[in-house]
């Protein structure tokens, strides 16, 4: 995304400078607008509810509903897989992923060396909150709870 912006503005200045046309240095809008949107979904914390793990973002919180969530872990895992819906590293790792190994899964991740999986319904969900152990034995204590 940001060699399509940085690439696009380079060409539109040229463009402009070639042809005196002023619309080549709008070339670039499309890019960035599409990162500015993509920023606004990115993770920025985690919140244990009582309606379940909240997902906080500038748009669109998400929460995963404890009804859903039927284990927690803290395991390494390898990330692999490819991208359906999703952003991988700018702003973190988020949306929907798909591999051989987990199927469809799902990551709002600003670290990848500190990933709690939450094992759902719909598949595994992956977050990195600070704290990952205690993150971890908080939402089992909330789950033992329900």
């Amino acid at each position: 995304m940001i060699v399509g912006i940085g690439g696009a503005t380079l060409v539109g200045v040229f463009g402009m400078a070639q042809t005196g046309n002023v619309g080549w240095l709008f070339l670039s809008l499309p890019f960035t607008v599409a990162l500015l949107v993509m920023a606004q979904f990115a993770p920025r914390g985690y919140r244990i509810t009582p309606e379940g793990l909240r997902i906080e973002r500038k748009l669109w919180d998400r929460v995963i509903p404890w009804r859903d969530v039927r284990g927690v872990d803290d395991e390494p895992r390898q990330l692999s897989g490819i991208s359906v819906t999703a952003s991988r590293g700018i702003f973190g790792w988020f949306g929907w992923f798909w591999s051989v190994r987990f199927g469809l899964y799902q990551l709002f991740v600003t670290d990848r060396r500190r990933i709690v999986w939450l094992r759902t319904e719909r598949g595994l969900v992956g977050v990195s909150p600070d704290r990952p152990e205690e993150f971890a034995a908080r939402i089992r204590e909330r789950l033992a709870r329900a």
